[in-house]
């Protein structure tokens, strides 16, 4: 019988989708609620971006891409790079993926090594830090609430 690993406890819990169904729910019986709970609009999607996505499934723009991306849309992101920071970075360095969390767990396989600190954005995922924990990385807390301003810039 399969049984779930002991560290996966220490992994800790990823509660937003229960907040997001709190949210719903109380709007639901009338209440007026900002739901701060996930990374999701809160408005409808635009409707020139609506028809951009139809048409492009039209086109047969659909199903897997390269594990990086698109060439067209990582090199778009190259030039931006360069345009607002002066970065040169060549397409084949940038990695398109599907959200934040796929990146975050990506770069802590990586680099989360015993030992090794990790900053992390916060506010952030709920289960940055455990991730963190769990490779022996020790969590950095990355707050954007600081009292002086910080400009990160890429390092390419």
């Amino acid at each position: 019988m399969l049984r779930v690993i002991d560290g996966f406890s220490r992994m800790g819990e990823e509660n937003a989708f229960t907040v997001l169904a709190r949210a719903n729910e109380l709007a639901a019986q009338g209440r007026d609620i900002i739901s701060l709970g996930i990374g999701q609009p809160d408005f409808p999607t635009p409707e020139h971006i609506s028809e951009a996505a139809i048409k492009a499934i039209r086109d047969g723009h659909h199903g897997y891409t390269n594990a990086t991306g698109i060439l067209p849309l990582r090199q778009a992101v190259a030039a931006d790079l360069f345009k607002r920071f002066k970065a040169e970075v060549s397409p084949e360095q940038v990695l398109i993926a599907p959200g934040g969390k796929v990146t975050m767990f990506a770069a802590i396989l990586m680099f989360g090594e015993k030992g090794a600190d990790i900053l992390y954005p916060d506010p952030g995922f709920p289960r940055t830090v455990g991730a963190i924990c769990r490779r022996g990385g020790g969590p950095v807390n990355g707050s954007v609430f600081c009292p002086a301003p910080r400009k990160y810039r890429p390092a390419a």
